[in-house]
């Protein structure tokens, strides 16, 4: 009788590298990523400081491209390398010690080298540098641990860690059915991976992302981050797994724009919940709902510690190949049940409110009464806003301030990059002038803060210039203002999460001001009216106390007289302040300069003097 340790046969180690890495060079990085995060994270948990910054670079090439990620932590020695690199399967991430650490199979280094082709580790610890390889030596994987030598000032400026301890891990993409991602695509990958996400939005890690062209020298650098899509917090419950002793924290976001999903974009989907045990991401799932459209407008978290108890004790309560929670666990069938059983009323809730704007939309009275008003409405506006002397026929029309941008309204999907056009007169200006660009908001990150005109290749009298902007948070918008001498243009640019939303909303003519009047119960009540000037609508918060003791049965406020005199008081008001504001910006309106803000309330409150009777006589009938 023979008894002695299972050996696994050199292919399988291959095998399993395909099976978990998937040729995907996104797969690899979340591995090598977290893994600099663990060790943040271990040394921050012992008291030691750090710095937190984590650096990527990549360098494309034909072939053998290069990826690699420096951290400033730990460090290992030659002894810690054999075992975390130069083993399979260990328990090495601290897992098992209750460290609030990512690794859970002790096998993600290997299999993200060997998945894309070979790597080398090299690490500063104390006063010496150590450094292993794994290597294809004629088709057999095979670990090389070199001897440690004396960490001189020459090695630590060789692999770009100054001083102290840290590591470097360095992939060659050497297979040739393994694609790298572009640039921007890989830093858009980076930042909306969801198992990166605690990573990006932490406030301890500061990550960068560089591109290094093929002389070797520094091409592009990002700092990377992330945060979550602007939403309305809804629920906020601790749950209890029936039949085991755990319970799980549920919270649930509603975003006013609907997010794309697990179905459109895979790990980078900005809805669905975060399955999050001891900090750790470990799944993003809508469970049940994943394919129910009224459940794209909802994010957030189920945070379960039960989970991490179970992965220290072995269960099989992950999916072999990295792809989640196994729902065929138990336990995890127990947290799906709890879980959609808390989903369902919300998502029902959004199915009904979604049906019944749609019925108020096909309301025909309502509908001829609101377009027939919008058509005075936007009367007025050209009767303020166009001056009737300006005939001259132009190739391109310019507003009147004599700059703009072209469009002057744009969505741009978070992590994207988006391009607008700044047109101004060429008339007094040299055709290389120079234009300042800023942004209002955070959120909408302008790329290109100082833009070079050219002359226009069609028309003689524009110069023109791009404007990059880049969105950062879903249901982020901004103003972006464009400053030559006395020219201002302004452009609104708001941040989606869906692909497929990304369309140039339609053109806004001269006769087009104002497009729709909507009536909406989940806008911030504080606010009884607004002017959306993405989509050129007037929208009415129903919410709001002084509007909805007006409301009928069926949430309508046109019904009686009352409730349309306060409707004509509402538009009346967003339709004057909007005027105003467009003559004040675009220099309809002669206005001195810094007192902008005076001169949009001065031309407010003309307004309402001027149209306030007409408007309400377009909307007040007693039928």
């Amino acid at each position: 009788m023979v008894s002695r340790k299972l050996q696994y046969a050199d292919r399988v180690a291959i095998q399993q590298a395909d099976q978990a890495i998937r040729k995907d060079v996104m797969r690899a990085l979340v591995e090598i990523i977290t893994n600099a995060n663990d060790s943040y994270s271990r040394l921050e948990q012992s008291g030691g400081s750090s710095t937190g910054e984590i650096i990527i670079e990549v360098q494309r090439r034909h072939k053998n491209s290069m990826i690699r990620v420096m951290d400033f932590a730990e460090g290992m020695t030659d002894k810690r390398m054999d075992k975390v690199v130069g083993t399979y399967g260990e328990a090495t991430s601290g897992l098992k010690e209750d460290q609030h650490v990512r690794g859970m199979w002790g096998r993600g280094l290997k299999d993200s080298i060997f998945g894309l082709g070979y790597g080398h580790v090299r690490s500063f610890k104390g006063n010496y540098f150590y450094s292993c390889s794994l290597l294809l030596k004629k088709g057999i994987p095979t670990f090389d641990l070199d001897e440690p030598v004396y960490a001189s000032l020459a090695l630590h400026e060789k692999y770009g860690i100054p001083e102290g301890n840290g590591t470097m891990i360095e992939i060659t993409v050497s297979r040739d059915d393994v694609k790298m991602p572009q640039y921007n695509n890989l830093r858009n990958y980076i930042q909306r991976h969801f198992e990166l996400r605690p990573i990006m939005s932490n406030p301890k890690r500061a990550i960068k992302l560089r591109e290094i062209g093929s002389d070797g020298k520094l091409r592009q650098e990002n700092e990377l981050s992330y945060k979550a899509p602007i939403g309305e917090k809804i629920l906020g419950e601790k749950i209890k797994i029936e039949g085991f002793p755990a319970s799980a924290k549920l919270e649930i976001f509603r975003s006013a724009i609907q997010l794309s999903t697990r179905g459109e974009e895979g790990d980078y989907a900005d809805g669905g919940l975060l399955v999050i045990s001891r900090d750790i991401v470990i799944s993003l799932t809508m469970l049940k709902f994943e394919n129910d459209p009224y459940a794209g407008y909802f994010y957030g978290s189920i945070s379960c510690d039960y989970l991490h108890d179970l992965l220290k004790n072995d269960e099989p309560v992950l999916t072999a190949t990295r792809d989640g929670i196994n729902w065929t666990h138990p336990f995890a069938k127990a947290l799906k049940l709890a879980v959609e059983a808390k989903l369902e009323p919300i998502i029902q809730a959004e199915r009904e409110h979604a049906m019944h704007d749609e019925q108020t939309k096909l309301d025909k009275k309502l509908r001829q009464k609101i377009d027939r008003a919008l058509h005075e409405l936007n009367t007025i506006a050209v009767t303020e806003l166009r001056d009737p002397r300006d005939s001259s026929p132009r190739l391109i029309e310019l507003p009147d301030s004599g700059m703009g941008f072209f469009p002057e309204k744009m969505y741009v999907q978070t992590g994207q990059v988006a391009t607008l056009i700044l047109r101004v007169s060429a008339e007094g200006k040299p055709s290389n002038a120079t234009a300042s660009v800023i942004s209002s908001s955070p959120e909408v990150i302008v790329q290109t803060p100082q833009v070079t005109f050219k002359p226009h290749k069609t028309d003689p009298n524009i110069l023109e210039a791009r404007v990059r902007v880049e969105g950062r948070q879903v249901g982020g918008e901004g103003t972006l203002t464009a400053y030559l001498g006395k020219n201002r243009a302004h452009a609104i640019v708001q941040v989606h999460s869906k692909k497929e939303t990304l369309v140039e909303p339609p053109q806004r003519g001269s006769n087009s001001l104002f497009t729709d009047i909507r009536f909406d119960d989940r806008t911030d009540p504080r606010q009884r009216v607004y002017y959306d000037r993405i989509n050129s609508s007037i929208v009415i918060a129903t919410a709001a106390p002084s509007v909805n003791i007006y409301l009928d049965a069926n949430n309508r406020l046109d019904s009686t007289v009352t409730g349309q005199v306060l409707l004509a008081e509402l538009v009346t008001e967003a339709v004057c302040r909007e005027i105003a504001r467009e003559g004040v910006e675009k220099g309809r309106f002669l206005v001195l300069e810094g007192s902008e803000a005076d001169a949009i309330q001065n031309h407010f409150i003309r307004l309402q003097n001027r149209y306030a009777h007409l408007i309400h006589e377009y909307i007040v009938t007693l039928e």
